[in-house]
């Protein structure tokens, strides 16, 4: 079955929210513990005016711009979260400047490894007779930050992967992305340096390559999660001439350098024509 995925553009900060109708805190909640055993968790929701809410459980997933989406969760499905969940009430009915705490717990599984993500999406419940013009739902997810390491200093092998390297012309010099897939099962920090030296070695430029969240955001680093790949990339603000350049992308991840990406890049009549057009791939 097919289930709805929400993209949500925004940063997941361990503080209040406070917009339409009703607040929520905190958003982002660490989970910690031993396996098999019920985790309890809970967060606080004030109205601002009477209302109601709701609550389901989403599993997360991070797409290649590097912000999450958010699937909603099936308990019959061993792979979704909503399996590892139980919220003590799924509905709520809150007074004005009144508050409720909602309650759940979470069940880590035996063979269950590294770092998880999940969330409860705080929904506000209109009624159909309420509804008036455009109907704006207010969503507020609070992440569950799941470690299975039960408080133990437990090292996983870091093992990850960049490919797709492509280029285009821009109008303030040239554009570079390319791929990155986090095979660990640790979450992790993301810092790329792309080298370009010319046929003599000599440095021409540096261009630091980073998802679409992590330049919004204006973050020296990008976050990849366990089992992503996302889209890096940057701009050279200066102009290449014709010939042979060599390419060096440098990943560091986790605080640990990653295998170097190589790449020969030639510039000549019909590659120049190719990336004023769709862009060219490196290979």
């Amino acid at each position: 079955m097919l289930r709805l995925l929400i993209i949500i553009i925004s940063t997941l900060l361990s503080v209040n929210l406070f917009a339409g109708e009703f607040a929520v805190s905190p958003l982002v909640i660490d989970v910690d513990g031993p396996k098999n055993k019920r985790l309890p968790f809970e967060f606080t929701i004030k109205a601002k005016s009477a209302g109601d809410v709701s609550l389901q459980v989403y599993d997360l997933k991070q797409i290649e711009t590097g912000h999450m989406g958010f699937v909603l969760g099936e308990k019959s499905d061993k792979n979704s979260k909503a399996s590892w969940i139980r919220l003590k009430d799924n509905t709520f009915s809150i007074k004005t400047d009144d508050f409720v705490v909602a309650k759940g717990d979470i069940r880590i599984p035996s063979k269950a490894k590294g770092q998880h993500l999940a969330a409860i999406m705080v929904e506000e419940a209109k009624k159909e007779s309420d509804k008036k013009g455009i109907d704006v739902k207010v969503r507020y997810a609070v992440v569950l930050k799941i470690d299975t390491r039960n408080g133990k200093v437990k090292k996983y092998r870091t093992k990850t992967m960049f490919d797709g390297l492509s280029y285009k012309k821009v109008e303030n010099g040239w554009e570079f992305e390319g791929y990155f897939q986090n095979l660990s099962k640790v979450e992790g920090n993301l810092v790329t340096e792309m080298q370009i030296r010319n046929t003599n070695r000599k440095l021409i430029g540096k261009v630091e390559l980073k998802t679409l969240s992590a330049w919004q955001r204006s973050e020296q680093h990008s976050m990849v999660y366990p089992g992503s790949r996302v889209r890096i990339f940057g701009t050279l603000n200066e102009d290449l001439d014709l010939g042979t350049y060599q390419i060096r992308v440098k990943n560091r991840f986790n605080d640990r350098n990653q295998p170097v990406f190589k790449h020969d890049l030639t510039l000549d009549s019909k590659s120049l024509d190719q990336a004023n057009g769709e862009g060219n791939a490196g290979s």
